[in-house]
């Protein structure tokens, strides 16, 4: 279990307009509110069903699996927008990337474990 508390990302208010941009930034929160609120139920001490947690896993690696298929378009995509929409993606994929580094230390702890807990088992 995480022994601090995240405050909720929120996802940008606009999108960019661009088309690649906005579907990462999309993605990336749906994730993230997946993984945000199996943080919750967790911290809450919910009991979390086994089937429920195998469904979270499985829609997770959807999530991520569509984020891998749009990434390489993302740079040819900004770089070919005017510069206020530069400027927009680069700040939707700034708040992207701090969801996704959430995501990142959240469902390594849960699913992969943490050294500690390897210490503690032997």
């Amino acid at each position: 279990m995480l022994s601090w508390s995240q405050k909720r990302i929120k996802p940008p208010k606009r999108a960019s307009k661009v088309e690649s941009v906005d579907a990462f930034v999309n993605n990336t929160f749906e994730l993230y509110h997946k993984v945000f609120v199996y943080d919750s139920l967790v911290n809450a001490g919910v009991e979390i069903p086994a089937e429920i947690e195998d469904e979270l896993v499985e829609h997770a690696e959807q999530d991520v699996d569509s984020l891998l298929q749009i990434v390489p378009d993302l740079i040819d995509d900004i770089s070919d927008a005017p510069f206020m929409r530069q400027a927009k993606a680069t700040l939707n994929l700034n708040k992207a990337k701090k969801a996704l580094k959430y995501c990142g230390i959240t469902i390594k702890t849960y699913f992969v474990g943490t050294k500690e807990e390897e210490d503690e088992k032997e």
